[in-house]
């Protein structure tokens, strides 16, 4: 298997349920086989005797019992049904002795003349007990010559006046344990599939445990996790018994998110109020930027509830434009201040002030809002914006509208070298450049439409 696949943990146990069922079976079926042959060829022997106690019922209405007339066709009869029944033994020969082993009468090749009654023949008919071979006998065939193998099962016949003889059923074995056989292969096939059936019983009702079980909660343990990992700390495992193993580890992946959320707000916390106090550190540098960045705050969440941003997001977004020319704090004063246009030199160090927010903004992992709108308020809709050239929807939408809130603070506050424009002028500057490319057309139209509603 190429080492990137990934099996999963259900497909797993699946494989071993199906392979412990699958040698459990083939084991049984081992066993089973060895069991099935004795109980048969047991059975074989009980059904010979009953049958042989059929035909002993029908010599018992003869007219004359111990006459090869009456006794030929009925044993040769017999003979023949027997083998168009569907019985679990095939008969070579049936005979019919009396109580001094002369043999009456006899179906089969060969002749037949006495039996001996010093053995099983005469216990038959002395004692009125049925004979079971147990072992095999083997006789040579008449035709073929060739050597048989035969079961003798013999039964008394006897009448009202008492045991005249016996009658018995000789056994070709080759021809029986090749019934058997079929039958045991047909049991054999029957099993294979009710193990099959079972075995895909048994994965269905695993697979359906084990991800009601074990494996939705797995997932539902990845999803917190990752989402945890991802800087959503509010998520928590939920739905799980507290008592059991998997309810624990969901108690303590909750007890741990909880810490790490702790953790993180405490770290947050302390990294706000150092970003607080360098913000304090800039308005004393540069006294503009303080109120500048404190209006573009203003005017940004102004534009965003008039969008219908919901509360998390005007929340980023006053942070963020508050903190969105911090930056500025590593730009020399003489540049800040400067009551002049800029240099080109003096413009590229100006220009470098939304890298340097971003960076100082980066460590706070859940809040890449005040990143983005520090590093990309100066992006331009047509892609011609700094630090990195992004281009109409790439740029994020808070970033977006902070960089119209900034555009509309420095055209209409006043700085040291020159007097904010009139709000009205403002607005048709905006509205008539709406499509030069630097802004959102669709944010600068909302922005002006708010406006003008406001001064109405």
């Amino acid at each position: 298997m190429h080492p990137d696949v990934k099996v999963p943990l259900s497909a797993k146990v699946i494989a071993v349920c199906l392979l412990v069922s699958l040698g459990n079976a083939f084991l049984m079926v081992q066993h089973s086989e060895e069991e099935m042959e004795t109980v048969i060829l047991d059975q074989v022997k009980n059904q010979a005797l009953v049958f042989l106690q059929g035909v002993v019922w029908e010599i018992r209405g003869l007219a004359d019992p111990l006459s090869p007339v009456w006794l030929q066709p009925l044993l040769e009869r017999r003979h023949r049904e027997s083998q168009q029944e569907d019985l679990d033994f095939a008969i070579r020969k049936l005979y019919l002795y009396d109580q001094e082993g002369r043999v009456i009468a006899y179906t089969g090749v060969g002749e037949e003349t006495t039996k001996e009654m010093t053995g099983h023949y005469g216990e038959v008919v002395r004692h009125g007990k049925a004979f079971l071979s147990k072992d095999l006998e083997y006789a040579s065939a008449a035709t073929s010559g060739k050597t048989v193998a035969v079961l003798d099962v013999i039964v008394p016949v006897r009448l009202e006046s008492g045991i005249i003889g016996g009658l018995e059923a000789e056994l070709n074995m080759a021809e029986t344990l090749a019934i058997i056989q079929a039958r045991d292969n047909r049991y054999e096939k029957d099993m294979a599939w009710m193990i099959m059936l079972h075995a895909l019983v048994l994965s269905a009702l695993v697979s359906w445990l084990i991800h009601r079980l074990l494996v939705r909660h797995v997932h539902h343990f990845d999803t917190v996790t990752r989402a945890i990992g991802a800087g959503q700390l509010t998520s928590r495992v939920v739905g799980l018994l507290p008592g059991d193993e998997l309810g624990r580890l969901g108690d303590s992946i909750n007890q741990m998110a909880e810490n790490i959320e702790r953790l993180v707000r405490e770290q947050e916390e302390a990294y706000l109020q150092s970003l607080r106090s360098l913000t304090q550190a800039l308005e004393a540098k540069d006294g503009y930027t303080a109120g500048h960045s404190a209006r573009v705050s203003h005017f940004s969440v102004q534009l965003g509830r008039y969008m219908g941003l919901d509360a998390e997001e005007l929340d980023l977004l006053r942070k963020g434009a508050l903190m969105h020319d911090l930056g500025k704090i590593g730009v020399r004063d003489a540049i800040l201040n400067k009551p002049g246009p800029l240099t080109e030199a003096e413009m590229a160090e100006m220009k470098s002030h939304p890298g340097q927010t971003a960076a100082i903004m980066r460590p706070l992992k859940r809040f890449t809002a005040f990143m983005e709108i520090a590093a990309w308020h100066h992006e331009r809709w047509d892609g011609e914006g700094y630090p990195d050239g992004l281009r109409g929807e790439a740029i994020p939408l808070l970033a977006r509208i902070v960089s119209i809130a900034d555009t509309w603070d420095a055209m209409t506050g006043d700085r040291v070298y020159r007097k904010g424009m009139p709000p009205e002028q403002a607005l048709a500057i905006l509205d008539g450049e709406r499509a030069s490319g630097q802004w959102d057309p669709d944010l600068v139209s909302r922005f002006v439409a708010m406006m003008r509603a406001e001064a109405a």
